[in-house]
């Protein structure tokens, strides 16, 4: 049986969680404690297999429970539930180690259960690979500090708070002095912000030319936006701000710099061995899926031209032979014949053939873009069906590359069709927004009764799910659909962009 260990002070979020978890993952033991430091004593006592901290709460809030586990190494998978405005200190959670963080206010929060089961299982994934990540026990870290005060005082604090982090202080003419020593004997190097932008910019330096993969933090006493830019550029992992608290952010991101650093040794010999072992079959391997990659890739441009040639010719030649059929008729009313109902059966014809030609391929997508397409397409489907659909969109200034915008377009085409015939009715939303990291996320959920994902994925018809889901793999982007019976459904997808659209 997995189990889940929840943090939360409100009894009233608790019950509704433990009637979530009794509904959905009945085979699932979820215990409750009603602080930071009871959460910290019972994972200290046993082993659980998911861990739900909410972000707010008495004595050790969870930030600090993030903390204290990320001091003891501790590998158990942490959710953080979050409130209403409290985005700021979510990202934060998620930068010290969080694997996901829920807003109770949401509608995700209903499939908490269903959440905790995929973090359990990636996580599970994760540790049967084939090789784990070796991160020390104990790790030397070098403070580098001029202001022996401030030395002391991180060091006080890395002894009571991140005993696994090991943290000598030393003045910058003993580092340089002794340079090669420190750089054989430290696991991580932190430049203090008593050293002034140009001195740790010129200790930076100097490290680097000696040493590529240390984990470097410099931390300022100021916020300075070119001495960050600067700290980068050279190769440090972090640059941190002196301000309130700011020692636990420098835990959390010596922990993310030292774990990372594993991790990229672990790949580097990995794939030295891979390369060794197996050259030949992974050659073969890349190119028949390259292959395979460009034929279903040019499949779909073969259906796209097919659709706006088809397109084409019902403007072309259709709608022109129409509408000439309706000047016949006009002359003729005019001359006395009763032809009013064929004249309104030509326009009904013509508003059809119209219709069809934008759904077939819509002009306005090729000329003008993703943006303009998406907000005719839903007010067409507003105007065809009578539903009310929230619309966000935030993207580049520079269009998308084609095969992305097509690819989105009929990503909501194809979920809003599914609404209007499963879900008529219920309240929808659609997002397509540029997310700071450069991706463009898609997202469209709906409050209707929900189906079974894995039964609709095994019917094969390109029209359906199992399409998108392809056609959404071809552009190189990552989908995940979530749904239950009774509670909705939600598609999310994430497209990498090019440097220059971003």
């Amino acid at each position: 049986m997995v189990r889940v260990l929840y943090a939360e002070d409100d009894s009233q979020m608790t019950q509704m969680v433990q009637l979530y978890f009794m509904s959905n993952a009945p085979d699932y033991s979820l215990e409750v404690v009603s602080s930071g430091r009871k959460c910290l004593e019972r994972m200290a006592q046993e082993r659980f297999d998911v861990v739900l901290v909410d972000l707010m709460m008495p004595e050790l809030d969870g930030l600090e429970v993030l903390g204290q586990l990320s001091a003891r190494r501790d590998p158990t998978p942490v959710i953080m539930v979050s409130g209403h405005g409290q985005n700021e200190l979510a990202v934060q959670a998620l930068r010290a180690g969080a694997v996901d963080c829920i807003d109770k206010n949401s509608a995700e929060f209903r499939q908490i259960a269903d959440i905790v089961r995929r973090v359990h299982a990636r996580h599970q994934a994760k540790a049967s690979g084939p090789a784990a990540i070796s991160v020390p026990t104990e790790v030397a870290v070098t403070l580098v500090e001029s202001v022996s005060a401030e030395g002391m005082s991180l060091v006080y604090f890395f002894k009571r708070n991140a005993p696994a982090l090991l943290l000598s202080a030393v003045l910058p003419g003993a580092f340089e002095a002794d340079l090669e020593q420190h750089l054989a004997t430290c696991g991580a190097l932190v430049l203090g912000p008593g050293l002034g932008t140009e001195l740790a910019l010129e200790l930076l330096r100097k490290v680097r030319s000696r040493s590529a993969d240390l984990p470097i933090i410099v931390v300022s006493a100021i916020p300075k936006s070119e001495a960050a830019v600067a700290t980068f550029k050279l190769g440090a992992q972090d640059f941190l701000v002196k301000k309130e608290g700011f020692q636990l952010e420098l835990v959390f991101s010596l922990n993310h710099a030292i774990k990372h650093a594993a991790t990229a040794q672990l790949n580097v010999r990995l794939t030295r061995e891979l390369a060794e072992l197996n050259h030949s079959l992974e050659a073969q391997v890349i190119d028949r899926t390259q292959e395979l990659r460009a034929m279903s890739g040019r499949l779909l441009q073969i259906q796209e031209a097919e659709r706006r040639s088809i397109a084409q010719e019902l403007h072309d030649q259709i709608g022109q032979m129409l509408t000439g059929l309706r000047f016949q008729l006009e002359a003729g009313q005019k001359s006395g014949a009763k032809l009013g109902e064929a004249l309104e059966l030509t326009d009904e014809i013509l508003r059809y053939v119209r219709t069809l030609t934008l759904q077939l391929r819509p002009r306005i997508l090729d000329d003008f873009g993703l943006q303009p397409a998406l907000e005719w397409h839903l007010d067409l489907f507003r105007r065809q069906t009578g539903m009310t659909v929230g619309f966000e969109i935030a993207l580049p200034p520079a269009r998308l590359p084609s095969e992305i915008e097509t690819t989105v377009f009929r990503m909501v085409q194809e979920a809003l069709t599914n609404v209007a015939r499963h879900a008529r009715g219920a309240e929808t939303n659609v997002a397509v927004i540029l997310a700071p990291d450069g991706n463009l996320l898609v997202e469209i959920s709906d409050r209707g009764p929900g189906f079974d994902v894995e039964k609709a994925l095994v019917k094969r018809d390109s029209l359906g799910l199992a399409g998108l889901v392809e056609r959404v793999q071809l552009a190189r982007g990552h989908i995940e659909i979530y749904s239950r019976a009774g509670q909705g459904t939600r598609i999310h997808a994430e497209f990498p962009l090019p440097a220059v659209a971003a």
